[in-house]
């Protein structure tokens, strides 16, 4: 028998400029800093060929705790960060099914 959870996630994507990448880097480790426990995974990543290019992801535990989390100053910091520093390209909400546990008797 196996034991099923359902994670929520948040994904942000966005290109920005070569001068600001640094303050926004700072500026989504801070918001980091201050999420809740509710939240699983947080992390934020470049790729590789196209380095202005930025993602942030999180995982959250329950539906309702990613929504409180849309709704509050941190999400609002990360969101307005792409804004103000480059171009918020896009943003997904969904989730997935991850297997946690597997019991063989």
């Amino acid at each position: 028998m196996s034991e099923l959870q359902i994670i929520h996630f948040l994904k942000i994507s966005g290109m920005i400029t070569d001068l600001r990448k640094r303050e926004f880097e700072n500026t989504v480790r801070y918001a980091c800093e201050l999420f809740p426990e509710e939240c699983l995974v947080k992390n934020l990543s470049a790729k590789i060929f196209a380095a202005d290019t930025y993602y942030f992801f999180s995982q959250w535990t329950t539906e309702a705790a990613l929504r409180k989390f849309i709704q509050s100053g941190e999400y609002q910091l990360i969101r307005t960060a792409y804004d103000v520093m480059g171009v918020l390209e896009k943003i997904e909400i969904g989730y997935h099914v991850e297997i946690r546990t597997i019991y063989i008797n």
